[in-house]
């Protein structure tokens, strides 16, 4: 073994290409696309969308705080390209999914928003 490791190189990444896409590369791919905390989902088209996406963010235990609010606004500008990114191919369903985070964001945005208004902390 230590011979055939030494004569043969295994690629791990297309040639000339990064590991990791570029995210506008990502958003760019012929995927379905969930951002998740540090990173992103790759499932593939044909397995239609993922029931498990964005479940934290959409449960009721799901808390969050004052201190999180940039990270929330970064992740509704990325969920709503990919919403409107899977509108654009007619990804129904896709779209349905974004729309619901979506929702879900801006409300935890909100109810956070008010609350760092008032000193008090969720």
């Amino acid at each position: 073994m230590s011979k055939a490791r030494t004569r043969l190189t295994l690629p791990i990444a297309p040639a000339g290409r990064p590991i990791i896409p570029g995210r506008v590369e990502w958003l760019r791919t012929e995927m379905l696309k969930t951002r998740v905390a540090h990173g992103y989902c790759s499932r593939q088209l044909a397995a239609e969308a993922c029931p498990y996406a964005n479940i934290c963010e959409q449960c009721d235990n799901y808390v969050t705080a004052p201190g999180f609010i940039p990270q929330l606004q970064a992740q509704l500008t990325d969920i709503t390209a990919l919403r409107d990114d899977a509108a654009e191919r007619g990804w129904h369903a896709e779209v349905a999914r974004h729309s619901r985070v979506i929702a879900s964001i801006q409300a935890h945005l909100q109810r956070l928003t008010r609350t760092a208004g008032t000193g008090h902390t969720t």
